[in-house]
């Protein structure tokens, strides 16, 4: 009975919790990567004047524009993000 319990307990709480944990770790990557594209844009803007690109991390695709300061991706969840320098 006792070890009935302990399967419920690391399946029906701990393992939901590291997958939340996981999920969370893997948005602030890519939300870093974003700011990481930002910096970059901005080099690339001072020394070549371009006004976009694109830079892939890990699979994900950034797009900058240097029209409002933006970064634009697609994150693991099929959700479309923008970040912006304000």
């Amino acid at each position: 009975m006792l070890s009935l319990f302990m399967v419920f307990l690391v399946f029906g709480s701990l393992l939901p919790l590291a997958h939340e944990m996981h999920v969370r770790l893997e948005l602030k990557k890519e939300r870093f990567a974003a700011y990481e594209t930002l910096h970059e844009a901005a080099k690339v803007i001072a020394s070549t004047g371009r006004t976009e690109g694109q830079r892939s991390v890990n699979g994900i695709l950034y797009s900058w524009q240097a029209e409002g300061h933006c970064v634009e991706y697609m994150d693991f969840q099929g959700k479309q993000e923008q970040l912006c320098i304000e």
